[in-house]
C-alpha cells in the first residue's frame, strides 16, 4: 500500500455557501506516501528493481543512475540521485574519451495541478551537482549538461492522474445518492483536485466536492418500514456484511502487523453483531442499512490509517487511495444534514469495493457463505481444517446405561447425546456424558496446537466448563423429549456454546454448529481461546489488581458480548 489519507480527525473540511443556499462544498484530503512518491519517480527514470538506470543521449554519452532518495525538508520535497556521466566519441567502433565522472544531483520538486484539476504535476527547481559524498565542487560541464538534458525533462514530464479515480468517486455518489427531485444530479460540478503540498507523509492533495443543497429536510416522525422495504433492507444489510468480510479477509491477509489484522477482524465481529442486532428489530425506523454502514466506516477509517506504506500488494493506480477517499466522501455528504443521507445500495458497495480490488471484488456479496472459510480461520489463528470435535470414545447412551449389559451397545461419545434432552430421571447419566464431552473436545483442542501460554492452561479448562454452563446449563437440546430441538437464544445463538452464527459465519460452518454438539464445543472452545489471548492477555488485563482473575472476567465478557 502507497497511498493513505488522513487520519479521521483531519479528514472532512466542511464549507457551506450558506448566503446562496444553493450549493455545499466538500473536502477531502488525499495523501500519496513517499514510497509511493519514489516508486513514481523510479518508474519515470527508468531506474530497475535494484534501483539502477541508464539513459543514453547517444552511443557514447550516457548517464548510469542510482540510489534514488526522496525527503521533507521544510515541507519541501527533496530528491536526490547518483549519477555516473561517461561522455566521449565514437572512435573506429570504439568509444573514446575521459572516465566516468562521479556526481549526485539534489533539487526540489514542487507539487502543483493541472488546468482541469485532474493530476498532480511537478516543476523541478534549485538543481546543483555535488560530489558523491555531497560536498561543493568543481564537477564537469558534460555532467551537468546530461542531468539537464536526460534527467530533469523526465521529472517535470512526471504526473499523478487521478482521472480515473476522481470518475469512479462522481459514479459512486450518484449510486449512493439518488437524483433531487426537481435539480437533476447530487453533484453540481465533478470532483477535482483544489489543491496539494507537501509534507511530512509525502503528497497532501484536496479534492473537493460541489454539491446542490437539497431542500430542507421536514421535521416529522420516520414511518416504520413496509414489509417490502423490510425484505430489501435485510438484502442490502446481507450484502454490506459480505462487503465488509471481503475487505477485511484482504486487508488482514496482506500486513504483518498482528494487532492490526486483529483490530480489523474484531470490527467486523463488531459489524455482524450489529447486523444481528438490527435484523431483530420489529418495526426498524429510518435506513438502518446507512447507520450500519456510517458506523462501520467509522471503524474501519482509523484502521486504514494505521496501514503502512506498501502493505497493500499491487497500489500503483492509486486503488486505496481512491477507496478511502471514496468512504470519506460518503461520509462528509452525510454529515451535511439529513436531506444529503445516503442510501446504501448492493451496486453501490460493489462500486465502491471495485475501486480497492478492482477485477478481483465479486459480482454480488450474496448469498452469504455458511461454510467455513480457510482464509478467515488462519487470520484467527485458527486450524484451516476446522475445530477440535474430540475423538470417537467409545460410550452408552444413556438410556443404553439402564437397560442390562447384554442389550446395551456402544457408540461414540457425541453420538450418545445426539438428539437428547435430559430430565430429571437422567439428569446424573446426562451430566456425566457432557462432562466427558467436554473434557474429551478440550483435551483434544489443548493437544492440538493450543496458543495459550503454558502459565494461564490450568484457568482455561474450567472457563471452558464454566461458560459452557453459564451459556446453556449444559444443553443443546430442549423442548419434549420425543421431539428435541436445538437451543437458541432470541438473538439466535446456538446451541450449548450459545454461538452466534450469523456473527461467526464462515470461520465455523453455521450448520455444523447445530446439527453436531461436538463441532459447537469445538467451536466456543476456540471462540474462548481467542478472547483470552488475543484480547484478555493483549490488553494485560492480567496486571491490573486481580492478576489472573482478570483474564478470566474479561475472556467471559468478551465471548459473552459476542
Amino acid at each position: 500500500m502507497a497511498v493513505r489519507c488522513l487520519p479521521p480527525l483531519f479528514l472532512l473540511t466542511l464549507t457551506l455557501n450558506v448566503g446562496l443556499a444553493a450549493e455545499s462544498e466538500v473536502q477531502v484530503p488525499l495523501v500519496v506516501d513517499k514510497p509511493h512518491l519514489e516508486r513514481l519517480l523510479s518508474d519515470a527514470l527508468g531506474l530497475d528493481e535494484q534501483g539502477r538506470g541508464r539513459l543514453e543521449a547517444e552511443r557514447c554519452t550516457y548517464l548510469d543512475l542510482s540510489d534514488l532518495r526522496l525527503e521533507t525538508v521544510d515541507k519541501r520535497l527533496a530528491l536526490s540521485l547518483g549519477l555516473s556521466a561517461t561522455s566521449g566519441v565514437m572512435v573506429l567502433g570504439h568509444c573514446r574519451g575521459p572516465g566516468p565522472a562521479s556526481s549526485r544531483l539534489h533539487l526540489e520538486l514542487k507539487p502543483g495541478i493541472n488546468a482541469s484539476g485532474t493530476a498532480v504535476t511537478f516543476t523541478t527547481q534549485g538543481a546543483e551537482l555535488r560530489r558523491p559524498d555531497g560536498s561543493e565542487g568543481l564537477l564537469s560541464r558534460p555532467s551537468r549538461l546530461l542531468a539537464e538534458s536526460l534527467v530533469m525533462p523526465r521529472l517535470d514530464q512526471t504526473i499523478i492522474d487521478v482521472s480515473g479515480l476522481l470518475d469512479a468517486i462522481d459514479s459512486l455518489i450518484k449510486e449512493f445518492k439518488p437524483d433531487i427531485p426537481d435539480s437533476g444530479n447530487l453533484l453540481n460540478d465533478r470532483v477535482r483536485l483544489s489543491g496539494v503540498a507537501s509534507d511530512e507523509q509525502g503528497l497532501a492533495a484536496q479534492l473537493t466536492l460541489k454539491v446542490r443543497q437539497p431542500p430542507p429536510a421536514t421535521a416529522s416522525t420516520e414511518p416504520a418500514l413496509q414489509p417490502s422495504e423490510l425484505v430489501e433492507w435485510e438484502r442490502v444489510e446481507d450484502e454490506l456484511d459480505g462487503f465488509l468480510t471481503v475487505l477485511v479477509a484482504r486487508l488482514a491477509s496482506q500486513v504483518d502487523n498482528r494487532d492490526l489484522q486483529l483490530d480489523f477482524l474484531a470490527l467486523l465481529l463488531d459489524t455482524r453483531q450489529r447486523i444481528a442486532v438490527a435484523l431483530l428489530e420489529d418495526n426498524p425506523v429510518a435506513d438502518p442499512v446507512r447507520l450500519l454502514f456510517m458506523d462501520a466506516w467509522n471503524g474501519l477509517r482509523p484502521l486504514l490509517a494505521r496501514l503502512e506504506p506498501l502493505d497493500v500488494i499491487d497500489d500503483r493506480d492509486l486503488r486505496l487511495a481512491g477507496f478511502i477517499a471514496a468512504g470519506d466522501a460518503l461520509a462528509a455528504l452525510d454529515a451535511l444534514g439529513p436531506e444529503f443521507g445516503l442510501e446504501i445500495s448492493r451496486d453501490g458497495l460493489r462500486r465502491l469495493a471495485r475501486l480497492l480490488m478492482a477485477g478481483e471484488a465479486p459480482v454480488s456479496f450474496t448469498p452469504l457463505p455458511l461454510n467455513e472459510n480457510t482464509v478467515l480461520r488462519s487470520l484467527f489463528g485458527l486450524d484451516p481444517h476446522g475445530p477440535a470435535t474430540g475423538p470417537a470414545l467409545p460410550s452408552l447412551q444413556w438410556w443404553q446405561r439402564l437397560l442390562p449389559l447384554a442389550h446395551a451397545s456402544t457408540l461414540p461419545l457425541a453420538e450418545s447425546l445426539r438428539g437428547v434432552v435430559a430430565s430429571p430421571a437422567t439428569l446424573d447419566e446426562y451430566l456425566d456424558l457432557v462432562a466427558r464431552l467436554l473434557d474429551a473436545v478440550y483435551s483434544e483442542h489443548m493437544a492440538s496446537g493450543s496458543r495459550i501460554p503454558a502459565d494461564y492452561r490450568d484457568l482455561f479448562g474450567p472457563l471452558v466448563q464454566a461458560t459452557a454452563w453459564r451459556e446453556s446449563c449444559w444443553r443443546h437440546y430442549v423442548g419434549p423429549i420425543d421431539e428435541p430441538r436445538v437451543i437458541r437464544s432470541s438473538m439466535g445463538a446456538i446451541g450449548m456454546m450459545q454461538i452466534m452464527g450469523r456473527v461467526w459465519r464462515g470461520v465455523y460452518d453455521v450448520e455444523r454448529l447445530e446439527a453436531e454438539i461436538e463441532y459447537n464445543i469445538g467451536a466456543g472452545i476456540e471462540i474462548l481461546e481467542h478472547y483470552l489471548v488475543d484480547y484478555a492477555l493483549r490488553r494485560g488485563e492480567h496486571q491490573h489488581p486481580g492478576g489472573a482473575d482478570n483474564l478470566v472476567r474479561a475472556t467471559y465478557a468478551a465471548y459473552n458480548g459476542g
